[in-house]
């Protein structure tokens, strides 16, 4: 019984002892994610200073334009233009890179079967019929008639395989 007690014993303390391993690699892994994600807010920070001191230069040159010109019209015109056009460029930069992180471009030759992005919206279609310098593509539901110039063929990114 007591070969029993001891082993039982030496089981006991090898399980605390993993316990406490797994413990510090849980905290450390916790640890981790925390610096990661207040690396992300700094960077985020970061772009929004870049953003906000670009802003403040443009509209402090549009408050000397103000006081300069007689014709005021035209400079609310271009700071409507700049508050709401930064507003899509920032819209289109977001659509742009979501767009990166799922497709590659990859040129070539457009044929039907291919996986295409059109250049002005950046949607992505396969080709399902050429018809001279025009393709058919078939985005989600529908099919829309795009010309050849304004595709590029794109492939899945690959997402990267962890081994463990």
């Amino acid at each position: 019984m007591t070969r029993k007690k001891a082993d039982l014993k030496a089981l006991l303390k090898e399980n605390e002892a993993l316990k406490k391993e797994m413990q510090r690699v849980l905290n450390k892994e916790v640890h981790e994610q925390e610096m990661e994600k207040l690396a992300l807010q700094n960077r985020i920070a970061a772009d929004k200073i870049i953003y906000l001191k670009d802003m403040e230069r443009r509209l402090k040159a549009m408050v000397i334009e103000w006081r300069k010109t007689e014709d005021k019209d035209k400079v609310v015109k271009m700071i409507h233009a700049l508050l709401f056009q930064q507003k899509e460029k920032i819209t289109t930069e977001k659509q742009q890179k979501k767009l990166n992180e799922k497709f590659e471009e990859v040129g070539g030759e457009i044929k039907i079967g291919v996986k295409v992005r059109m250049k002005q919206n950046r949607q992505v279609g396969i080709v399902k019929e050429i018809r001279g310098k025009k393709a058919v593509l078939q985005v989600g539901v529908m099919p829309i008639t795009v010309e050849l110039k304004d595709l590029v063929v794109v492939k899945d990114k690959e997402l990267p395989t962890t081994t463990s």
